[in-house]
């Protein structure tokens, strides 16, 4: 869809999700208009709620993902893209029963990774128990439960090296704090991002990274650090200026409607989300395993805001100025 007919079709959810939610959580509210915009669908809250509750009957999880919290609003959003919902719940709590095996601890984080846990489902999840432990010992502060959902998509492909993996980690994240990117929880998630397609260090990739914030910049966008997972993103879709000039153009026009007044910088992630979208749709030449993991990150990204919030970011900026 053309950028007119996807603000259309966006605010008309937004509305839609706004008088169901009864407002107040704008993260959510954008976050749900978005998906469901992107997914070319209708918002539908009796259908959201009849999956929330249908979740909350059947999970008898050891800790609490209180029915219509933020958390249990995207679950349910996601398990509605899944033909039969019934077995989209069934699978979703043997894989939370799988993660917990491996000894990733009991935290709603868990369930969110869960939904990305792919075939020889037992095999993937010790991978991403691998690569978060090889995480912690690297990055032991920054390191914590919201990085489960990040390791599961990361580790989906049988070639995944963990060990290498979290080594690049480390390099990616220190070299683009280099470059003047902000350090913290939000550079870590775009370092393990830009992992998916190779463990290997790639200096071009970095360096592609820090090109696009510097478009962005001289375009008048305050790039801020909530951003910078969609950076990578944008990278792993080679994201060209032309394309980056389209992001620009559905950022102002999305600026100009009412409801971005106060909310820009979710403007700025939207227009990402529906750029990167529609390049996964025309690539046909990229490996299709690859790009079923590219999705999956895609997916992730509904609940970046929500896990970008459980630790304060300042505490853990401060904390890394010591390390």
């Amino acid at each position: 869809m053309n950028d007119e007919q996807f603000i259309k079709i966006f605010q008309e959810n937004y509305n839609r999700v706004y008088n169901y939610i009864g407002g107040g959580d704008q993260q959510l509210i954008m976050s749900l208009a978005c998906k469901y915009t992107l997914a070319k669908k209708q918002f539908s809250g009796v259908i959201l709620q009849k999956v929330i509750e249908h979740f909350g009957e059947e999970a008898k999880l050891p800790f609490s993902i209180q029915n219509f919290s933020t958390i249990s609003y995207k679950i349910a959003a996601q398990l509605i893209q899944e033909q039969d919902i019934k077995l989209a719940v069934s699978n979703l709590i043997e894989n939370d029963r799988i993660l917990k095996e491996v000894k990733f601890k009991n935290s709603s984080l868990r369930i969110i990774g869960a939904l990305f846990l792919r075939e020889n489902k037992q095999e993937h999840a010790k991978r991403a128990k691998q690569l978060f432990d090889a995480m912690n010992r690297n990055q032991r502060i920054l390191t914590s439960k919201e990085d489960i959902p990040y390791v599961v998509v990361l580790t989906a492909s049988n070639e995944a090296q963990p060990l290498k993996q979290a080594e690049t980690i480390v390099c990616y994240y220190n070299a683009l704090r280099k470059q003047r990117f902000i350090i913290g929880n939000h550079l870590q998630a775009l370092a393990q991002i830009m992992t998916i397609y190779s463990s290997s260090y790639n200096e071009i990739l970095m360096q592609y990274v820090v090109q696009l914030k510097e478009e962005l910049i001289k375009r008048n966008i305050k790039v801020k650090k909530v951003h910078y997972p969609f950076l990578g993103f944008l990278a792993l879709t080679a994201t060209d200026n032309s394309k980056v000039d389209e992001i620009v153009a559905l950022y102002n026009q999305l600026t100009e409607q009412k409801i971005f007044k106060n909310a820009k910088e979710f403007a700025l992630i939207i227009a990402i989300q529906k750029t990167v979208q529609d390049l996964i749709e025309v690539q046909e030449m990229i490996d299709i395993t690859f790009l079923s993991h590219l999705t999956d990150l895609l997916d992730l990204a509904d609940f970046i805001l929500e896990i970008g919030s459980f630790i304060p970011g300042g505490i853990l900026d401060v904390v890394d100025i010591f390390k």
